[in-house]
């Protein structure tokens, strides 16, 4: 298993998180867009962008892509 650690780069209460990768060797960010549907749902969208070569690219695009999916999964572990 491969661990991804994150630091938190900033927050808006309540509307964004923001994170950011702790290894400069892949720089990118996270970000979670929240957005409350009712006093108990919220909705959350989730990007990502960083800034790779065609090469790196490639070789992330699955492991991210799964990264993602299982994320958003989970999400309602939060």
């Amino acid at each position: 298993i491969t661990k991804i650690k994150l630091i938190k780069k900033g927050v808006t209460p309540n509307s964004q998180i923001v994170l950011l990768a702790a290894s400069i060797k892949m720089p990118y960010t996270l970000t979670g867009n929240l957005n409350a549907i009712d006093a108990d749902n919220t909705e959350v969208q989730l990007a990502f962008e960083g800034d790779f070569n065609p090469m790196m690219a490639m070789m992330i695009k699955g492991p991210i892509t799964k990264f993602i999916v299982t994320l958003a999964q989970n999400m309602g572990k939060l």
